[in-house]
């Protein structure tokens, strides 16, 4: 977007926060178009909407929407540089003493200005190519469900402390969240069962990992997307899970091979011929044994 419509959004934000009646539909729809914009340093500095979206973000009610903003607000004040956050003043400069101070400290302010444009078009350089380094961007949508869905799985990601050198947690949700979307095509049963999982393995505290490697691109987006509940369990989960699967393996492979062989005995449920059985004094010495019998076809077992 240009400059003007940027300004033109400043002000349709500052005239909901004027009238403290935040429209969320509206509200959220503003700040999408915002984070689809390459808002530059100049931009920021003539629009003032890094200062109206902050004084959205403190009279919102809507937690989810709360958080696009703050989203919107860490990736802008990347571009600020450090150094500019204390600025030579008016002031400052018309309370020096003496003509000779002004000369000996002229050299010293031109150092300073050099270096804070440095510093200026550093931080910018970095800022687009991290918005370059990306080749993959989620489509936009209006649908209510979509968006409800990217925020959720937004707060998800940030539900505690972001890791160093994370990516846009908001950015993330939408790429995961177009990804299910175009691999179901609606926003039926399949696709909120999908992000239901996703959202719930993300802010399951006991697997830490797999949130922070979505973050620090180890995962890609795409890839969580359709990662089963079994890839996305955390490691002790799927040790856990292992050890039970052995153990059912095992106690299969005792049954069997437990009790003596015999094609004598027929299996009343599957009707082969391919039976183990074991006996057992169950009743007084001078009853029969009862045979415990096992079908190795299709597993019955039954007492004779």
């Amino acid at each position: 977007m240009t400059e003007e419509e940027i300004g033109k959004i400043n002000r349709k934000l500052q005239k909901m926060i004027d009238k403290s009646e935040v429209d969320d539909t509206i509200a959220r729809d503003l700040l999408n178009r915002l984070q689809e914009s390459r808002i530059t340093l100049s931009i920021l500095q003539k629009t003032g909407i890094g200062k109206t979206v902050n004084n959205l973000r403190r009279v919102i009610a809507n937690e989810d929407l709360s958080t696009v903003a703050k989203s919107l607000l860490k990736n802008w004040k990347k571009l600020v540089p450090e150094s500019s956050s204390t600025p030579i003043s008016k002031d400052e400069k018309q309370t020096t003493p003496t003509n000779s101070n002004n000369n000996s400290q002229q050299p010293q302010e031109t150092n300073t200005n050099t270096n804070k444009t440095i510093e200026t078009s550093k931080s910018i350089e970095r800022q687009n190519s991290q918005s370059t380094s990306s080749s993959v961007t989620a489509s936009h949508t209006y649908d209510e469900v979509r968006l409800k869905s990217r925020e959720l799985m937004a707060a998800a990601f940030s539900i505690s402390e972001l890791p160093g050198g994370s990516a846009d947690p908001v950015e993330l949700a939408a790429r995961v969240e177009d990804a299910i979307f175009k691999e179901l095509r609606d926003t039926g049963v399949k696709y909120r069962n999908r992000i239901r999982s996703r959202i719930s393995n993300l802010k399951d505290l006991k697997n830490p990992n797999l949130r922070i490697n979505v973050l620090l691109g180890i995962i890609t987006p795409e890839r969580l997307a359709v990662l089963t509940a079994e890839e996305m369990a955390s490691d002790a989960l799927k040790e856990e899970r292992t050890k039970l699967h052995e153990s059912a393996i095992n106690e299969h492979q005792l049954a069997m091979d437990e009790g003596t062989g015999t094609d004598l005995i027929q299996c009343n449920r599957c009707k082969q011929n391919n039976c183990a059985y074991t006996e057992a004094q169950t009743r007084s010495a001078d009853e029969p044994m009862t045979l415990f019998v096992f079908c190795k076809n299709c597993g019955h077992r039954w007492k004779m």
